[in-house]
């Protein structure tokens, strides 16, 4: 087995250390969420520098300016019908007034869950487009298209008919793809998810540049991520747990 070395970046340590914030009444099962509370493939192989691939699509997966004040991480599966519910509602009012005007910035982990035969196949596709800083535009295709591809017992052939939509590099996103590039970053951010106490999609744990914190689980509406955000800027959220510090008694 060929093993990917993984870097250890600081936003996936900033998800472990949520873990006290999140408790265990926000995700009772391993699903989908509904609204909640708030709480030439060969012959590229050779050329790759597989640690290149992993920073870029790492990168990628970013969105917003560098220097934000607050943070929110989504937690999401491309084949969860309620993350698609977002994706394609909520998500582009956040990206108009707040990603795009500079005061959040927004981090997709990847959860793909064994029920969803091809999430894991779809994660790859946007990561793989991300090392293309193509994330996002193939994270819009995936969750418009979804009820298209996630009934296919291989969508692959789907998958690689949105990065020629989107212009990538055929033989580096067939590489990619293939030979498994981003899967150590997405087994990551699976586990650092289930360490946090995270079992469904999606879920969103805002990070306040004041070292607070909150988080939404679900679908939720526009409003709501307005609420948190509103809040975290006036300093109300809950103080973001340390590092390894353990979840406080119920």
């Amino acid at each position: 087995m060929i093993r990917i070395r993984t870097p250890q970046p600081r936003h996936l340590r900033s998800l472990a250390s949520a873990a006290a914030l999140l408790l265990a009444s926000v995700l009772a099962t391993s699903a989908c969420a509904q609204p909640g509370s708030t709480s030439q493939a060969n012959g590229a192989a050779s050329a790759v520098n597989v640690d290149s691939v992993v920073a870029r699509a790492d990168r990628g997966r970013m969105k917003g300016q560098e220097n934000a004040p607050i943070t929110i991480i989504e937690v999401s599966d491309f084949q969860c019908p309620f993350c698609r519910d977002f994706a394609t509602t909520t998500y582009a009012r956040l990206d108009s007034a707040y990603l795009r005007t500079g005061r959040v910035k927004m981090l997709y982990i990847n959860l793909p869950l064994t029920s969803h035969r091809q999430a894991f196949a779809a994660a790859e596709a946007a990561m793989c487009a991300g090392a293309q800083d193509k994330f996002y535009a193939m994270h819009d295709r995936l969750f418009a298209t979804q009820r298209e591809w996630s009934g296919q017992a291989d969508a692959t052939t789907r998958f690689e008919g949105f990065a020629q939509q989107l212009g990538l590099n055929m033989a580096e996103f067939r590489d990619c793809t293939q030979n498994d590039r981003t899967a150590s970053l997405i087994v990551n951010d699976a586990m650092q998810a289930a360490g946090a106490g995270i079992q469904g999609t999606p879920m969103f744990i805002l990070n306040g540049g004041n070292g607070q914190q909150t988080s939404l689980n679900g679908a939720v509406p526009f409003e709501q991520f307005v609420q948190a955000i509103d809040s975290l800027s006036a300093g109300r959220g809950t103080p973001a747990p340390q590092p390894g510090a353990a979840p406080p008694a119920s």
